[in-house]
C-alpha cells in the first residue's frame, strides 16, 4: 500500500505564565520562522482579611495576571516536532498544552 504525497506534522501549542519573560524565552528558544499570538490576559483578583480574629474592614486586594500565548509548528519531519516538544519540558514557570496532528499533503 503506498500514499500519494507526503506528511505535514503540525504541532499547536497553547501556553500560559504569569511571568512574561518565561513567555518571551520560550520565543527565543523556538524556530523563528514558527506563527505565534498572543491571546489576552487573565486577570484574577481576590481579597483576603488581614487579621482573622481582629478588623473585619481592614482587608488586602491581590491581583494575579497570566499572559498567553499560542504558537504552532509545521514540519514534514517528525522529528522538528519532538524536539520541540522537548524544548517545552525545560520551561519551569510555563504551563503548555501541546496538540500533535498530521496531514497528508498532495
Amino acid at each position: 500500500m503506498s500514499f500519494s504525497g507526503n506528511f505535514i506534522y503540525k504541532c499547536e501549542v497553547w501556553s500560559s505564565s504569569a511571568n512574561i519573560k518565561s513567555l518571551k524565552l520560550l520565543l527565543f528558544l523556538l524556530p523563528l520562522f514558527q506563527r505565534f499570538q498572543g491571546l489576552s490576559i487573565n486577570i484574577k483578583r481576590f481579597t483576603l482579611l488581614k487579621s482573622p480574629l481582629g478588623n473585619k474592614k481592614s482587608k488586602d486586594q491581590f491581583e494575579k495576571c497570566e499572559h498567553r500565548v499560542y504558537f504552532y509548528l509545521e514540519s514534514s519531519k517528525p522529528s522538528n516536532i519532538l524536539a520541540c516538544a522537548h524544548i517545552l519540558t525545560f520551561l519551569n514557570d510555563v504551563k503548555c498544552k501541546v496538540k500533535v496532528s498530521n496531514k497528508v499533503s498532495d
